[in-house]
């Protein structure tokens, strides 16, 4: 029981103090922009956006802010906090098939003590393409153009996804619900 309760005690308290998305996705060539917000009180602390390491580490960092410089440009990546709202936006552009993966968004804690962050999906799709329209005899009329999104319900589409993230979402909620529920009981 010790060992839940330590564990609980680890894990969830910094599980909420960054927030963001869970998934996010682009098209190759595009870009995408993060949102993640932070608990009052960390205005001042760096905002980072990484590849995730070890347990409460950055394997490496892509950019980070500072107390100094609220917004910062690197190669096809930029990360701009805006301190009155508490959140921080990160954009990717330039995006590419190799970006696809899972990225860190947080808060850069005082030494000795676990960075507070989120974990991001980002998704990188091909990049759509405008095909010419089929020739169709003349007795057929030609539908109306409606853009180059695909229909929704197709394969290609993301249609889905914020109904799957949610349930992921609700799905780690109940796990953690439990693992509290038998530490107390226990």
């Amino acid at each position: 029981m010790g060992l839940l309760l330590l564990l609980a005690g680890v894990l969830l308290p910094g599980c909420w103090a960054v927030r963001g998305p869970s998934t996010v996705w682009g098209y190759v060539g595009g870009s995408l922009s993060v949102k993640c917000t932070y608990r009052a009180g960390h205005e001042m602390k760096p905002k980072f956006w990484c590849y995730p390491g070890t347990l409460y580490t950055c394997a490496a960092y892509i950019i980070i802010t500072s107390s100094l410089q609220p917004a910062v440009q690197r190669d096809r990546f930029s990360i701009r906090d805006n301190r009155t709202r508490q959140e921080f936006t990160v954009t990717m552009e330039g995006l590419a098939e190799g970006d696809a993966g899972t990225y860190v968004c947080g808060v850069r804690m005082r030494a000795f003590k676990a960075d507070e962050r989120h974990f991001v999906k980002v998704i990188v799709a091909p990049a759509p393409t405008l095909s010419p329209a089929p020739a169709l005899p003349p007795s057929i009329p030609r539908p109306p153009a409606t853009g180059t999104d695909a229909p929704r319900g197709s394969p290609g589409s993301f249609r889905y996804f914020p109904v799957l993230a949610g349930l992921q979402v609700l799905a780690l909620l109940a796990m953690s619900g439990a693992v509290l529920w038998a530490s107390l009981r226990g």
